[in-house]
């Protein structure tokens, strides 16, 4: 209790500014406050610093504290066991600088990236990765090009709905969005996506997922729900995806192929330098 008590003064202290009055103690600076100890490694209270949000109250911030020091504890105990345990053979400063020179590379690759990347990507380009890759992303259900809303049967306004549903206006079209905002269960009113049939069989009866055939607008009730469909395409299973399913993959695809050229480009360049001017040496 004296303890938890001596936490919560100090939590204060942090948390409103007021200076702590607590003695040092043993390698910890003035008015700090060891919490607890895992062999001779300490963990002062100021290693928390930032980590208490100034909102919070007494309670919270002893438990924020508790928290803390008995995930510290736990770790510690672990690192101290895997240290006594470590094989000798394993060489950690060689595992230290590899991985700090795996990550300044990672960055500096990034770096490289960032500043010569060229985002645009054509339509031949588009076509090429198309042409090459789309038996590999044969189709595994059918897909549906297709806007649609489920309103329930008993919604209000549903004449407007319907009649901004047939409506190209854009007014008409923004007002029927703000509409299924607030009444639809689910809606999609532009047919440029395509829609897996596992993903509407979450939300329509097979009944209406039958009926959406390309090109067939309709609504229909079924149960407790209207189903409006417009339906623009249809792409069966088993058959090659159309290009605008695939297009955000082979965006990433041909960026992330530049990105690597443009890393081993830049290496090529730093060899031919640094071996012009001496710089790399062989030796036998």
């Amino acid at each position: 209790m004296m303890i938890q008590r001596l936490i919560l003064f100090v939590l204060l202290s942090f948390i409103l500014g007021i200076p702590s009055c607590v003695p040092p103690d043993e390698e910890g600076g003035e008015g700090d406050v060891l919490l607890a100890k895992v062999y001779n490694k300490p963990l002062y209270l100021s290693e928390l610093d930032g980590m208490i949000p100034r909102t919070a109250t007494p309670t919270d911030s002893t438990l924020i504290v508790n928290a803390f020091v008995d995930r510290w504890v736990k770790e510690n105990l672990m690192l101290y066991e895997a240290e006594r345990n470590v094989p000798k053979d394993l060489n950690i400063d060689k595992l230290v600088r590899d991985y700090r020179a795996s990550l300044i590379l990672n960055s500096y690759e990034k770096h490289i990236a960032e500043t010569l990347l060229d985002s645009t990507i054509t339509d031949t380009e588009l076509q090429t990765y198309y042409d090459n890759y789309k038996t590999h992303f044969q189709l595994e259900t059918s897909l549906r090009r297709c806007k649609f809303m489920k309103l329930p049967k008993d919604a209000d306004n549903l004449k407007k709905a319907e009649k901004w549903w047939d409506s190209d206006n854009r007014n008409d079209q923004k007002a029927l969005e703000v509409y299924c905002e607030e009444n639809a269960t689910v809606y999609q009113l532009e047919d440029s996506l395509w829609v897996t049939e596992v993903e509407l069989e979450k939300n329509f009866p097979k009944s209406v997922i039958s009926s959406m055939k390309e090109g067939k607008s309709f609504d229909i009730t079924e149960g407790d729900f209207i189903y409006f469909v417009d339906v623009a395409e249809v792409q069966s299973k088993n058959s090659d995806p159309p290009m605008s399913y695939i297009r955000t993959h082979a965006t990433n695809f041909i960026l992330h192929n530049r990105k690597l050229e443009i890393v081993e480009q830049r290496k090529e360049e730093l060899f031919q330098n640094a071996e012009r001017k001496g710089h790399v040496k062989y030796y036998n």
